[in-house]
């Protein structure tokens, strides 16, 4: 899906953007503000600003890259919003938007600090490299290894109960 510059974004790209990612921009701000709710006010809020802006990508890559940028910065926002302080545990909502083959994982993922969250969402689940997830939090890639090294270690005793389980990889 080659662009030309100053194209901009025509219905049917948008609504296909908005097939292709809604699930994964659910996930993330998810990841971020555990309250489905939320999460949903935060995804229709991406799917605003790509509406407004329609903007000209170079590529699919580029496209999930802006959308997960806005998704972030959404969510970074909402945190700021004293309106929805409050944090959610987890429910069977949350499980069933996942699987619940995969709820365990989720919700020790759910401990990890919020920096170290996004690295493993970015990682595992969107199979990015650690250098396109230090592009996109805008991170050097040494802070995003540190992350997700950290990050494999407490979900190791967290999942395995105690440190010498099972190797996450």
């Amino acid at each position: 899906m080659k662009k030309i510059k100053n194209a901009y974004l025509s219905d049917s790209d948008i609504v296909r953007i908005v097939e292709t990612y809604s699930d994964m921009l659910l996930r993330i701000a998810l990841n971020r503000v555990r309250s489905i709710p939320a999460a949903e006010d935060i995804v229709q809020g991406v799917f605003e600003r790509l509406m407004r802006r329609r903007p000209a990508f170079e590529n699919e890559e580029h496209e999930k890259a802006w959308l997960i940028r806005v998704a972030i910065n959404l969510c970074l926002s909402d945190q700021r919003d004293d309106s929805r302080r409050g944090e959610m545990p987890l429910d069977e909502d949350i499980a069933q938007s996942c699987g619940e083959d995969t709820f365990e994982v989720v919700e020790a993922i759910q401990t990890l600090p919020v920096p170290d969250r996004y690295a493993v969402y970015l990682y595992y689940y969107e199979g990015y490299s650690i250098k396109e997830i230090a592009q996109l939090l805008k991170e050097p890639e040494g802070t995003v290894s540190s992350r997700l090294s950290r990050a494999r270690k407490k979900l190791r005793i967290v999942l395995e109960g105690g440190p010498y389980g099972r190797q996450i990889q």
